[in-house]
């Protein structure tokens, strides 16, 4: 139990040592993330000067989603400390305990040196649910306030179409290769185990989401390790080149290229390699680099399906305007007007005239610069 001002709480302290691995990766690398890789992460929180050592990791469980009913009543903490990541958990045995779990909570986080705060969707959720709590209580937090780092937002632009869900339980086993123990409860039924605990005084119904909340934590140590060991190419493989490459286009960041590069070798034809080339060839044009652009817009025009009529456009005006070749390019846009129909939904008329009225615009453009090209001088 921890004793404090505001009554008493239970708590718990675990250090692991930081070769412990989470999945197939360890912590090790945990304390030599960049902090040029933080800023890729979160570029709108000015964590140019943060250090691995800054961060603080988060993860609060509650009643529910919100409202002056729905209280935290276990909140996992996590930071580096030498060689250890250590993982701190605040328990309220009942309601009447929220109070005392927050004092313990703040006084350990230590909110005046302000730590970067790492989460999953604490940015909408977490933090602002703590300190809603903390005002209840009549206590005064800050964690919103705080420069954040909330993975959900990364991992959506580096993962998202290439897991079939940006939950932290598919991140954890696609891209750590993590397997949760079958004892774990899954993070919507936290509160009904909870309620069932308050309901019997049972201990064996906080077990599972104390372990839940637990391994929470650690994983957002371990995911953040293992996107900085991506953008550094340590044991990089084919899917970390794309999720990288994706998360740097993004942010447009020149090194998009590299990855998007090595990713495109050995890409079957698939959603995947679609979205691959279109990233690849945007970031070609906006470095000026139109030749290289062309073949990826060429791939995606030929392949169909989304994107194609875009793609098509994009080689129309290559064609146009930097090669010059007014013939090719008007090929191109009658090309494009024959696919109008397979390419859109035939439920989406309204998209379908669009394309037809810029794309027949385009090709009466080019036949009169065409015609002004064979007039006699």
């Amino acid at each position: 139990m921890r004793g404090t001002a505001g009554g008493s709480s239970c708590y718990r302290e675990l250090r692991y040592p930081l070769s412990d691995h989470v999945g197939d990766r360890s912590l090790d690398e945990l304390p030599d993330v960049r902090s040029e890789t933080l800023e890729l992460l979160a570029p709108q929180e000015d964590l140019g000067d943060a250090a691995p050592q800054d961060m603080l990791f988060l993860d609060i469980e509650t009643t529910g989603l919100g409202g002056a009913g729905a209280m935290a009543f276990l909140v996992g903490t996590g930071l580096i400390d030498n060689d250890q990541f250590v993982l701190r958990q605040y328990l309220a045995l009942s309601p009447a305990d929220e109070g005392a779990l927050l004092d313990a909570l703040l006084e350990d986080a230590r909110l005046e040196s302000e730590p970067v705060l790492v989460t999953y969707n604490g940015r909408r959720f977490d933090a602002p649910a703590l300190d809603e709590r903390a005002t209840m209580h009549r206590r005064r937090a800050g964690f919103d306030s705080l420069r954040q780092l909330d993975l959900l937002h990364p991992v959506r632009s580096a993962y998202g179409g290439l897991l079939h869900s940006c939950r932290l339980a598919v991140v954890e086993a696609e891209v750590l290769g993590l397997t949760r123990h079958d004892e774990d409860v899954p993070g919507a039924e936290v509160p009904q185990w909870y309620f069932q605990y308050l309901r019997t005084g049972d201990g064996r119904h906080l077990l599972p989401i104390i372990n839940h909340n637990a391994q929470d934590v650690v994983s957002l140590g371990a995911l953040v390790a293992r996107l900085d060991g991506s953008v550094r190419r340590v044991n990089l493989t084919s899917f970390d080149e794309v999720a990288v490459g994706r998360l740097l286009a993004h942010r447009r960041d020149a090194r998009a290229v590299e990855f998007l590069t090595g990713a495109l070798d050995g890409l079957p034809p698939s959603p995947v390699r679609r979205d691959v080339l279109t990233r690849l060839a945007l970031a070609h044009k906006r470095a000026g680099d139109r030749d290289l652009a062309e073949p990826h817009w060429e791939e995606l025009a030929t392949a169909g399906g989304r994107g194609a009529l875009q793609a098509h456009v994009e080689l129309a005006i290559y064609y146009e305007h930097h090669v010059r070749d007014f013939t090719r390019a008007a090929g191109v846009v009658e090309q494009a007007l024959a696919n109008v129909h397979r390419t859109v939904a035939p439920w989406d008329r309204a998209s379908a005239a669009t394309w037809r009225s810029a794309l027949d615009h385009r090709r009466s453009r080019l036949q009169r610069r065409m015609d002004a090209a064979r007039a006699p001088s």
